[in-house]
């Protein structure tokens, strides 16, 4: 690799001559788990960064409450690194269906406000089930908490061993199922967090600015 191309170095930004203003992409994650959804982004964020050559800060936050409850704190997030002058370039939230009455509110609020949203059916964990195998036949929370702890999942941990380099094939699996619609409950198993890798992707492996 040219060493004139930019590396991922966290959160930090690479020193250059002064004058010279340093390119990097922000992506903020507002996560409705607490620890398997953050785990999971800072880990993959870790493994973009062995080939990115633009400077990336990825901030993955589990907050532990509803889906519009998730927007909303995005949103004061946002505003609070926009009043900073460093405001970010995409945010996301990542949000289950479960039993949440408030899902389509946060749907509608997320698209009037500019935020991005990616709905797993019905569960985050079906995202992580498609990294080991292929599923589109309806499936339950009860039986994906089997399935993962079948491959070595302990709680709401993610395993050291989890093959985050199967995202790819994670995508191919989401995309032979039926599609998220904002109005309409997701059709289980579906994903959009496939939508939100692929930006991740592309943030990390796409040439900086200079």
């Amino acid at each position: 690799m040219s060493t004139n191309r930019r590396q991922l170095r966290g959160s930090q930004r690479i020193n250059k001559p002064k004058g010279q203003r340093q390119e990097y992409r922000k992506i903020l994650i507002v996560a409705e788990g607490e620890k398997t959804e953050p785990q999971y982004f800072e880990k993959f964020a870790a493994l973009l960064k062995a080939k990115a050559v633009r400077v990336v800060r990825v901030d993955p936050i589990g907050l532990g409450k509803d889906p519009l409850t998730v927007v909303l704190d995005a949103e004061k997030r946002r505003n609070k690194e926009r009043r900073a002058g460093d405001a970010f370039d995409q945010v996301w939230c990542v949000v289950d269906v479960d039993e949440h009455a408030s899902l389509e509110r946060a749907c509608i609020e997320a698209r009037r406000l500019g935020i991005e949203i990616a709905v797993s059916s019905p569960c985050f964990e079906i995202w992580l089930l498609w990294h080991f195998q292929e599923r589109t036949a309806w499936v339950d929370a009860a039986t994906l908490a089997r399935e993962l702890k079948n491959r070595g999942f302990s709680g709401k941990n993610m395993p050291a061993d989890f093959p985050y380099t199967n995202y790819a094939a994670a995508i191919d699996r989401a995309n032979k199922c039926e599609k998220v619609r904002i109005k309409h409950a997701p059709p289980n198993p579906s994903s959009s967090v496939a939508s939100l890798i692929s930006v991740l992707v592309q943030a990390y492996t796409e040439p900086g600015k200079t």
